[in-house]
């Protein structure tokens, strides 16, 4: 009797042990830090396909993107260094007449994120209608710019420019497109 009462104790605790662990493991998972955008994986790819839409809810046509020199500049209007780079990008749009900057909102309610960026944003900005730029070159963090020539994806600024320091070296950045 007490060995069958041991059994039964062993195969309870082994039990509980590995119930624990597999819970442990999985809550790990779950919580562990999503990766950061690599701006290298996406140098010299072409854009993905792109389903932008405007404030008024106008399709953006996918071939302006694919012509000549264009920065997409993927913010968010309720981010805080985005709107500090707002500012800094409203002087350096009207010096370079030779590329055309879109700002792209890649997360949330499209209604609601247009209408704020609407109120912030030098530009007119574009949403991301079902992430698809975001998720095909994994974005997950705002600010980000794409220097696109062309179509093809040549360069990244993965920083919000909002100290001197930062402006001058994306000036310098800009200078060299």
């Amino acid at each position: 009797m007490r060995t069958k009462a041991l059994r039964i104790g062993a195969i309870l605790i082994v039990v509980f042990g590995v119930s624990f662990f597999c819970f442990y493991k999985r809550a790990k998972k779950k919580n562990a830090p999503t990766p950061l955008f690599v701006a290298s994986k996406v140098i010299n790819q072409r854009l993905p396909k792109t389903n932008l839409v405007s404030i008024s809810g106008q399709p953006l046509d996918d071939e302006k993107l694919r012509h000549g020199k264009v920065i997409l500049a993927i913010m968010m209007p309720d981010c805080g260094p985005c709107d500090q780079e707002n500012e800094f990008l409203k002087t350096i749009v009207d010096s370079r007449k030779d590329v055309r900057f879109f700002y792209v909102i890649p997360f949330g309610n499209k209604n609601a994120v247009l209408k704020l960026a609407q109120s912030k944003y030098a530009l007119d900005p574009v949403y991301d209608n079902g992430s698809n730029v975001a998720k095909t070159l994994e974005i997950n963090q705002v600010p980000i710019k794409l220097f696109l020539e062309d179509g093809i994806i040549r360069r990244t600024w993965v920083d919000a420019t909002v100290t001197s320091e930062k402006q001058t070296e994306f000036k310098d950045w800009l200078r060299d497109l």
